[in-house]
């Protein structure tokens, strides 16, 4: 006659399987983190190679213009014939038709597209399709407007951006021309290995980096595009609970990659940087722009200020340096 397990037998086994549950699920999860991380930077490595081999074939400058362009969509789906039968088409909000065709800095992707030739590899691993309804696209920027919002973003104060297409000559619009105080050259950056071209968004709203653009002429059609980054809007972004500005309460994971950001550099390298190590080489609005409050409750915006900003500073990563 076979012998059965006991009922206590059978408690005992379930209680250490549990046990070893409970203590190899968090290593199964940081291991999944880890390689989604290593694959955030893989894919940054590329996409700033790429850009590197941009510059390499245009004389030294970085992507920067705005069309429009049919069956350019990065969604495939997208790019029938009925969505681009007429020119035009797909690069205006006018309720039948949206971005999908608009070649810009929020569809910097399309710039690079040839060197990079993976659709897959711009949307992050762990952010993924981020997107929702935003003016002009409906369902979210993915789906309606073929653009990739939330995954990576691309440091719109070094290359500069035109927002040209389909705007009346005379036209009074303000910053249509958006041009990089360095010129929107690659050597023109003091330390191309220390700058930042291209980060993770921490932001699901938008594909540059940063949100906003500082200038001495805010409101005219020709502006100077300056590093847009502030370190108390950036705590901002990705601190919740805190003091406006100030460091503390607790960070956003939702914004962040494994409690950082990987960072692709103007030389075509890419590196992972802890959160507060980027904070803390960001200037503060007291070195920037002297004199200037903080507004209050900002958060995924950046300050435009009156007057030019104060670039005799060391901020290598945002391609600030006084030496």
């Amino acid at each position: 006659m076979k012998k059965a397990f006991t009922l206590i037998e059978l408690l005992v086994v379930i209680a250490i399987i549990a046990i070893l549950a409970a203590i190899l699920f968090p290593v199964f999860a940081q291991a999944k983190t880890a390689a989604k991380k290593t694959q955030a930077l893989s894919s940054q490595k590329q996409i700033s190679t790429g850009m590197f081999i941009y510059t390499s074939d245009y004389d030294d400058v970085y992507p920067r213009n705005d069309e429009c362009q049919l069956f350019s969509s990065l969604n495939p789906a997208l790019k029938t014939a009925a969505l681009n039968s007429a020119a035009g088409q797909g690069c205006t909000p006018d309720g039948s038709t949206q971005f999908y065709n608009r070649v810009n800095h929020f569809s910097w992707q399309k710039w690079v597209m040839p060197y990079v030739k993976n659709v897959d590899m711009f949307f992050h691993p762990v952010k993924g399709r981020v997107g929702f309804a935003t003016f002009g696209c409906p369902q979210d920027p993915w789906r309606s407007c073929g653009q990739m919002f939330g995954s990576y973003a691309i440091n719109s104060a070094v290359t500069g951006a035109l927002n040209t297409y389909d705007e009346a000559v005379g036209a009074a619009s303000a910053r249509i021309f958006r041009n990089s105080w360095t010129g929107g050259t690659q050597t023109a950056l003091a330390s191309p290995a220390q700058t930042a071209l291209l980060l993770e968004a921490n932001n699901p709203t938008t594909s540059i980096y940063p949100h906003g653009v500082i200038n001495a002429n805010n409101n005219d059609r020709v502006v100077t595009v300056y590093p847009a980054v502030l370190r108390e809007h950036l705590i901002n972004d990705v601190y919740n609970g805190n003091p406006d500005g100030q460091m503390g309460g607790t960070l956003d994971q939702s914004r962040l990659n494994a409690g950082g950001m990987t960072i692709g550099f103007a030389d075509g390298s890419a590196k992972w940087l802890n959160i507060n190590a980027i904070i803390g080489q960001t200037p503060t609005i007291a070195e920037y722009a002297p004199g200037t409050a903080m507004a209050s409750g900002i958060a995924g915006s950046t300050q435009r200020l009156a007057v030019a900003p104060n670039l005799n500073l060391n901020y290598p990563l945002w391609g600030l340096t006084n030496q």
